[in-house]
Protein backbone atom coordinates (compact mmCIF):
# COMPACT_ATOMS: atom_id res chain seq x y z
CA UNK A 1 0.00 0.00 0.00
CA UNK A 2 1.34 3.43 -0.97
CA UNK A 3 1.73 6.04 1.77
CA UNK A 4 2.40 9.58 0.62
CA UNK A 5 5.40 11.19 2.21
CA UNK A 6 4.46 13.66 4.89
CA UNK A 7 6.13 17.02 4.72
CA UNK A 8 7.81 17.95 7.94
CA UNK A 9 7.53 21.55 9.15
CA UNK A 10 10.36 22.71 11.31
CA UNK A 11 9.76 25.25 14.02
CA UNK A 12 11.92 28.25 13.27
CA UNK A 13 11.39 30.10 16.52
CA UNK A 14 14.99 31.15 17.19
CA UNK A 15 17.95 32.46 15.25
CA UNK A 16 19.73 29.24 16.25
CA UNK A 17 17.09 27.16 14.46
CA UNK A 18 17.45 29.21 11.27
CA UNK A 19 21.21 28.57 11.37
CA UNK A 20 20.86 24.85 12.20
CA UNK A 21 18.40 24.31 9.34
CA UNK A 22 20.61 26.14 6.84
CA UNK A 23 18.52 29.28 6.32
CA UNK A 24 19.32 32.95 6.30
CA UNK A 25 17.02 35.61 7.73
CA UNK A 26 14.86 37.80 5.49
CA UNK A 27 14.06 40.84 7.63
CA UNK A 28 11.25 43.14 6.45
CA UNK A 29 10.71 46.47 8.21
CA UNK A 30 7.13 46.93 9.42
CA UNK A 31 7.46 50.68 8.86
CA UNK A 32 8.84 51.22 5.37
CA UNK A 33 8.93 47.69 3.94
CA UNK A 34 12.70 47.66 3.44
CA UNK A 35 13.96 44.08 3.03
CA UNK A 36 17.41 42.77 3.87
CA UNK A 37 18.87 39.29 4.02
CA UNK A 38 21.20 38.44 6.88
CA UNK A 39 23.29 35.40 7.73
CA UNK A 40 21.62 33.50 10.57
CA UNK A 41 25.02 32.24 11.76
CA UNK A 42 26.54 35.72 11.94
CA UNK A 43 23.37 37.15 13.50
CA UNK A 44 23.37 34.37 16.12
CA UNK A 45 26.98 35.16 17.02
CA UNK A 46 26.33 38.92 17.22
CA UNK A 47 23.20 38.56 19.37
CA UNK A 48 24.97 36.11 21.71
CA UNK A 49 27.92 38.52 22.05
CA UNK A 50 25.51 41.29 23.08
CA UNK A 51 23.59 39.00 25.44
CA UNK A 52 20.44 39.72 23.42
CA UNK A 53 17.59 37.19 23.15
CA UNK A 54 17.81 34.77 20.24
CA UNK A 55 14.05 34.15 19.89
CA UNK A 56 12.54 35.33 16.61
CA UNK A 57 9.56 36.92 18.39
CA UNK A 58 11.85 39.11 20.54
CA UNK A 59 14.10 39.87 17.59
CA UNK A 60 11.09 41.01 15.51
CA UNK A 61 10.01 43.35 18.33
CA UNK A 62 13.46 44.86 18.88
CA UNK A 63 14.75 45.15 15.30
CA UNK A 64 15.29 48.75 14.23
CA UNK A 65 15.38 49.75 10.57
CA UNK A 66 18.52 51.60 9.48
CA UNK A 67 16.51 53.33 6.74
CA UNK A 68 13.52 54.80 8.61
CA UNK A 69 14.31 54.10 12.28
CA UNK A 70 11.09 52.13 12.86
CA UNK A 71 11.25 49.43 15.52
CA UNK A 72 9.55 46.18 14.48
CA UNK A 73 10.05 43.72 11.65
CA UNK A 74 8.81 40.48 10.15
CA UNK A 75 11.39 37.71 9.88
CA UNK A 76 11.10 34.81 7.47
CA UNK A 77 13.47 32.15 6.17
CA UNK A 78 15.33 32.45 2.89
CA UNK A 79 17.77 30.12 1.23
CA UNK A 80 21.47 30.75 1.40
CA UNK A 81 22.76 31.88 -2.01
CA UNK A 82 26.46 31.43 -2.62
Amino acid sequence: MFHPTKMVRHSLDSVNEFARRGYNLRITCDGCGRVIEASAVLMMQELAKRGAPLSIARFEERARCKECGHRGAAITACEINF
